[in-house]
This record gives C-alpha cells, sequence and structure tokens, in this order.
C-alpha cells in the first residue's frame, strides 16, 4: 500500500517559510553580534586599563629613583607604593600575588580594583613595586553600559527590520510572478492572455511568452479540428443521405430506367463518400516518405472530371467555368486527394460568386483558381475565414510540401493559388 503524499507547498507558502527562514537567522545573527559586541566592549575596557598601568611602572620607577616618596600619585587615578609597609591595610594582601601579575581583581580583598605587581632596583636594593587603580573611576558605569545596551539593541532591531523587509520584497518578487501565472492557469476566463507584474525577472517574462504562445497554438489546433470535424461531417453526410433516399425510392417504382437512375446516383454517392474517406485518411497515414516518393502525371482528363461534379452548382449561380492548361505537372497527391483540393477551392470561389467567370489554370508549379465575386475582406483573410474547406486544402499541403495563397484580383474576386514543387525538375536534380 502506498503511503500518502504530504500536499505540495504553495507559492504563498512557500514566501511565508522563505521570510520565516531568513528572520530565524537574522534573528540569530543579531543576538550572536550583540553578545560579542558586549563581551569585546567589556574586554577591550579591561585592555585598555591594563595596559595603561603597565606603562605607568615604569614612569613610577623613574620617580621612585629619583627620591620621590611612597604612596606616589601618578594621574587622578593611579597609586604607586614601593613597599608593603605602605600599602592601605586593606590592600596588605595584594603583596602575596606573584610578580608579573597585572590584572583587574574582583574578590572579596579589593573589590573592582586594578593591581600590578613588580619590582625594581633602588640603590642597589630590590625593591616591590604597586600600582593600585580603582575600576570604577576608570570604567564605564552602570547608566553608560545602559546606554550603549539600549543603543545597540536599538541599532540591531533597526537592522532586523530592514533586513526582514528587504526579504519579504526580494521573495515576494521571486514567487509573486509564480502564483500570478498559477491563478491565470486556474482562471476560468481563457480570453484574458498570461502577464507577470511590472519589473520581474527576464526568465518570467519569457515564461508568460511561450504560456501565451504555446494558448493561442492550443486554442488554434482545435479550433481546426472542431472545423475539420464539421467539414468531414458534412462531406460524408451529403453522399449517405443520398444513398439513403435512392434506397427508399428503389421500392417506389419497378420500372428499370428509374431503378438505373437510382442505382447510378448510390454508385456515384458511394464513389464520392469512398473519394473523401481516401483523402482524408491520407492526413494520418504513417508511409508518409513513401507516398512522397511517388509522382504521377495531372492529366486533362482527370480536372475535367473534377469540373464536371461542381458544375450543377456553376449553372445554378448562372456561372461559367472555364479550363485553361498550360502544362501537365507531375504531382504527387492521389487523385481523391486532388479531388478534395479542387473541388474545395472551385466551390469557393462558386459561393463566393453572383455572376461572371470561374476559371481554372493549371501551370507547371501550380493550379490557380480565380473568381469574380466579392473578394476577400478583413474578416476572410484567415484560413477558415472562406469557408471550412480551406483548413482541409491547408492541412492536405502541408502533408505534400503545397502551399496555399488567397489574394485579390487586379480588379474584383478572388485568386486562390495552390504551388506546389516540380518532382520531375527534383528527380533530374538528385
Amino acid at each position: 500500500m502506498k503511503t500518502p503524499q504530504p500536499p505540495s507547498s504553495t507559492a504563498q507558502s512557500l514566501t511565508k517559510k522563505l521570510s520565516l527562514y531568513f528572520n530565524a537567522i537574522a534573528l540569530l545573527i543579531g543576538i550572536l553580534v550583540f553578545a560579542l559586541s558586549q563581551a569585546g566592549l567589556y574586554w577591550l575596557e579591561d585592555e585598555i586599563n591594563k595596559r595603561n598601568l603597565q606603562q605607568t611602572a615604569d614612569f613610577s620607577v623613574d620617580q621612585f629613583q629619583q627620591g620621590a616618596s611612597s604612596p606616589l600619585i601618578i594621574g587622578p587615578n593611579i597609586l604607586a607604593y614601593d613597599s608593603v609597609q605602605t600599602l592601605p591595610k586593606q590592600f596588605q594582601q595584594l603583596s602575596q600575588y606573584p610578580i608579573g601579575y597585572n590584572d583587574e581583581i574582583t574578590d572579596d580583598i579589593a573589590h573592582d580594583l586594578f593591581f600590578h605587581h613588580s619590582s625594581f632596583i633602588l640603590e642597589g636594593e630590590t625593591r616591590p613595586l604597586f600600582l593600585t587603580m580603582e575600576a570604577e573611576k576608570v570604567e564605564l558605569s552602570s547608566d553608560e553600559w545602559r546606554y550603549i545596551n539600549f543603543a545597540s539593541l536599538a541599532i540591531m532591531i533597526l537592522l532586523y527590520l530592514a533586513f526582514d523587509f528587504a526579504i519579504s520584497k526580494l521573495s515576494k518578487r521571486l514567487v509573486q510572478p509564480v502564483n500570478q501565472l498559477s491563478q491565470q492557469l486556474k482562471s476560468a476566463q481563457r480570453e484574458t492572455s498570461f502577464s507577470v507584474p511590472e519589473g520581474s525577472a527576464l526568465e518570467f517574462t519569457e515564461l508568460s511568452n511561450s504560456l501565451n504562445k504555446y494558448r493561442n497554438q492550443n486554442e488554434l489546433l482545435i479550433k481546426q479540428e472542431q472545423s475539420f470535424a464539421k467539414y468531414a461531417s458534412h462531406e460524408l453526410r451529403t453522399p449517405l443521405t443520398v444513398i439513403l433516399g435512392a434506397t427508399k425510392l428503389l421500392d417506389k417504382s419497378d420500372k428499370p430506367e428509374f431503378q438505373l437512375r437510382q442505382r447510378a446516383r448510390i454508385a456515384k454517392a458511394t464513389a464520392d463518400m469512398q473519394h473523401t474517406i481516401e483523402a482524408l485518411l491520407s492526413l494520418v497515414k504513417q508511409e508518409q516518405t513513401r507516398e512522397n516518393s511517388t509522382s504521377r502525371k495531372l492529366v486533362e482528363k482527370e480536372i475535367k472530371q473534377i469540373l464536371d461534379e461542381v458544375s450543377p452548382l456553376a449553372k445554378y449561380k448562372h456561372l461559367k467555368v472555364e479550363l485553361k492548361i498550360f502544362a501537365e505537372p507531375d504531382i504527387q497527391p492521389s487523385p481523391p486527394v486532388l479531388r478534395m483540393l479542387l473541388i474545395n477551392l472551385l466551390q469557393n470561389a462558386i459561393n463566393a460568386s453572383d455572376s461572371g467567370i470561374i476559371t481554372l489554370e493549371v501551370w507547371q508549379s501550380c493550379i490557380k483558381v480565380l473568381d469574380q465575386g466579392r473578394g476577400l475582406n478583413d474578416s476572410e483573410q484567415s484560413k477558415d475565414g472562406h469557408g471550412l474547406g480551406l483548413l482541409i486544402v491547408d492541412a492536405l499541403c502541408e502533408r505534400y510540401g503545397w502551399q496555399l495563397m488567397l489574394t485579390s484580383g487586379e480588379e474584383s474576386g478572388c485568386i486562390a493559388k495552390l504551388t506546389f514543387p516540380n518532382t520531375s525538375e527534383t528527380r533530374a536534380s538528385d
């Protein structure tokens, strides 16, 4: 049995955790710095006083050697003694400290007293040297230490708040773009584009641009799939309706001519359905390399058969369809695929025309369908704006390396141009 995974952290909780971690580190660093600074101040204060006492010893020796009497007052705080007898009674026990002692005494003998013990020679006799300095007179008072501690704490708190503010801003700036993109992904308003706050890192901006690009591509593919399904449904339902209708009509009459006509309608509808299915299946064939390597000659008979299929619609709209063959090119698409390509272009041209002539031109490297209809406008420039069939045409062209271009005619109408590579020249160059 699998152990359930704990819920993942969100961007908001990650920001709080990041801020908490850095605040804890900042607080720990503040406490350590405060403790070290206090210990350093205490040490520095004692060290300065001890060195001052040590340097005063040489001056005291010179004064005693010149005949000064004990005790010798040096400055406002230091007293020098050259014998144990001259020491005050409360400091008599200080003579027990070894020679070379130079430190602060905090015991019951002399509370808070800096004491120095050494020796010097006077008239051939070794004599002791005692230096005393009251700590209260040279050290900071309790009030002064209180002010220093207050100032240190105030500085530490200000630095902590500044550090906390900087970390909060930085963490939000790093996490906010991700959080905003996540909210936009969850949003039901799909028409809004992805965006990040102004001033975000370049990588977040590139990420939002990529998401917008992929969303647009995804929406375009969805629209193409929907249009493809609508077109395929329409193209398959039409011959099915004809077959069902003709089948029912066969039972209505026993006349051979009537039944022969219905059977012809069924055969034509079946052929049309077969051609449509073969053309649509060619979009998903796996043998693309092998199919693309074969070519065939496009002959006039094949083109006329295609024109015969759209001629009833053209006659119904009182349009004339002309065929101009300037060459018989080598092409790769099979007859069903070419039929679907040209029928879609011809039907679009007929539907967009109210009068005039529909011209189909065949060249060595392209096929053109020219009409004298309403032409292109801004809403019809896209592949799905001039008929759902053009989506199929565009997909088939991409399948065989062809190119579809829709342009406006010189005076009126539209020109649909299918450009394809010259297969014969390609094989010759190989």
